[in-house]
């Protein structure tokens, strides 16, 4: 198979993966797609992000990591440092794309996209999340209160709720967090320290105040 036939074939699907070569080369042998993919990384048309997922080339420069982290690691989706820099809630850059996942601790680096964490958290937890889509590809993503009460429960033995830690931190002080739903969040965790952490958020930060 040439190039220009697959890339023809694939159109403007930014992302594939196994099971999409599978669907749209069904008669195609497995060992000659292996073939090809792997000499058409090696020429550059392709760019393999890990083992069974590719981007062309040319579209590499459209696709957001946050799609990348939702179909590598499934399930999962974008939080943590990631979902905080992408509300501003946080104003340091964030050079790795962060995820929770019910899945084990998993980490990555891919060429061009920078590195990947997933942060294992427990099923009962597992939400707060919207789907969107980049390019026409769906990617999920943290709301803004999920986000801050993972990054809570994941910190939560480094953390110790006082204000001047709070502070330390520079969390956006007129973002306006709702304080229902950061109790809902941190109840999901059935963890103490979470629910303590984000109760003292809530005392500093106050309808999106912070209270000094």
């Amino acid at each position: 198979m040439k190039y220009l036939d697959f890339r023809k074939k694939i159109g403007v699907l930014p992302l594939l993966g196994t099971k999409d070569l599978k669907v749209l080369f069904p008669r195609v042998p497995k060992h000659n797609l292996r073939n090809n993919l792997r000499n058409w990384v090696d020429k550059g048309y392709l760019v393999n992000i890990r083992r069974g997922f590719y981007i062309p080339a040319d579209l590499a420069e459209e696709i957001d990591p946050m799609v990348i982290a939702s179909k590598i690691y499934f399930p999962s989706y974008v939080s943590l440092e990631a979902a905080l820099g992408y509300y501003g809630i946080i104003p340091e850059a964030v050079f790795t794309t962060t995820s929770v996942t019910t899945r084990k601790t998993f980490a990555f680096s891919a060429e061009k996209f920078g590195n990947f964490s997933y942060q294992k958290i427990k099923q009962e937890a597992f939400g707060g999340f919207a789907t969107l889509k980049d390019n026409n590809i769906s990617f999920n993503l943290a709301l803004p209160e999920k986000a801050l009460v993972d990054w809570f429960y994941i910190n939560r033995n480094r953390l110790d709720g006082t204000k001047e830690q709070f502070l330390s931190f520079r969390f956006n002080e007129e973002f306006g967090y709702k304080q229902k739903k950061l109790l809902k969040f941190a109840k999901l965790f059935q963890n103490k320290k979470t629910l303590l952490l984000t109760k003292n958020f809530i005392e500093h930060y106050a309808a999106g105040k912070r209270i000094l």
